[in-house]
């Protein structure tokens, strides 16, 4: 049988348990002061009270003792039939030893203000406090259920929270993870194309691929990143593909001042960039604009080539299929994610996410 860790409560919650159990004493009392002035009798108000706080008091103390019984028999999970039949006796334990140790406390409270208590005859005494108790029992093991069944279900449900959590960050993990060598492959394809016709350029391309992976190495490996950072990362691939397509491609990074400081999604920005390269401009020849603005509390990422265009019904790539996948895990029903033709021809592709800065 599963149980929850048990950690001793602090001086705070004995002093609210103290004050709970006298505010209840007093409550009483002040209701059975309240019904013998009703029935016309002139008791003094601390016999009643006395009566009230010693009983309440002892069963404060017997409720603890009875908490600890319950926890090493708990009256549920599997098997709770044949553990009640260890709260029988220890119920007869609870008013035998709550009604003698009552008795004893008003009788000392009597004889401190030089009176006599008594309890009466003691087997009607025992039987109307057992018939008592034995509700008082069930309502504090009850209690003690109610309170531990509750924790295990808080328990179980931050358990499941950490779990989506530690599965989508490793899902989230690993879809940056597969963006980078995607990168990489593509990258060092067009390198090894780019040496059977310009030697020196591939040179280029290599020194500024090896600028690309310094970046990356020396980054934190965080799945946010700030706009800026992004945006140099950016670059540094324009210029990779400039190189590749010398002469034919014109490149632009636009990015707010507000939005600088703001965090996206560690490479949001190139795949959707690489996709423009793949289906829109052919042989590299054309103009591929971003821009990240802030708009209010949102952060607004558009790509835009003068390529081919959005092919009806088409299937995203691996690139922005990646990406669609990690929006949805880093901002779950708070993004839009769009591809649209572009006015006057190509193809425009727009990111909507929260505004997230650093702290």
């Amino acid at each position: 049988m599963q149980r929850t860790s048990y950690s001793p409560p602090g001086l705070r919650f004995w002093l609210i348990y103290a004050a709970v159990w006298l505010a209840l004493g007093l409550w009483h009392g002040v209701n059975v002061i309240v019904g013998l002035r009703n029935a016309g009798e002139t008791l003094p108000a601390w016999q009643p009270l006395s009566w009230e706080l010693t009983s309440v008091s002892v069963i404060a103390v017997l409720a603890i003792a009875l908490a600890r019984f319950e926890r090493r028999f708990p009256l549920s999970g599997p098997g709770w039939p044949a553990r009640l039949l260890c709260h029988l006796p220890a119920a007869v334990a609870f008013s035998l030893v709550h009604t003698a140790a009552m008795v004893g406390l008003r009788k000392l409270v009597y004889a401190l203000n030089g009176a006599h208590y008594d309890f009466g005859d003691w087997r009607l005494g025992l039987f109307y406090e057992f018939q008592k108790d034995l509700i008082t029992y069930a309502m504090i093991a009850g209690a003690c259920v109610g309170w531990r069944l509750w924790r295990e279900r808080r328990a179980h449900e931050l358990a499941v929270i950490r779990l989506e959590r530690d599965l989508g960050t490793a899902r989230l993990a690993q879809l940056t993870a597969q963006i980078e060598p995607h990168f990489m492959f593509n990258t060092l394809n067009a390198i090894s194309n780019r040496m059977h016709e310009d030697v020196d350029a591939a040179d280029r391309m290599i020194a500024a691929f090896a600028d690309l992976l310094r970046a990356a190495l020396t980054e934190s490996g965080e799945a946010e990143v700030r706009v800026g950072d992004d945006a140099v990362w950016l670059e540094r691939y324009f210029e990779l593909m400039r190189e590749r397509f010398r002469g034919k491609l014109v490149t632009r990074v636009a990015v707010d001042d507000a939005a600088r400081a703001a965090r996206i999604p560690r490479l949001l920005l190139q795949p959707l960039v690489e996709n423009a390269f793949e289906h829109g401009l052919a042989g590299g020849r054309g103009r591929v604009d971003v821009v990240v603005a802030a708009r209010g509390d949102r952060l607004v990422c558009t790509v835009e080539d003068d390529g081919a265009g959005v092919a009806p019904q088409s299937m995203p790539g691996v690139g922005l299929a990646n990406v669609k996948d990690r929006l949805a895990l880093m901002y779950p029903n708070d993004h839009r994610f769009a591809i649209a033709p572009r006015p006057g021809g190509g193809t425009r592709i727009e990111i909507d996410l929260p505004l997230r800065r650093d702290d």
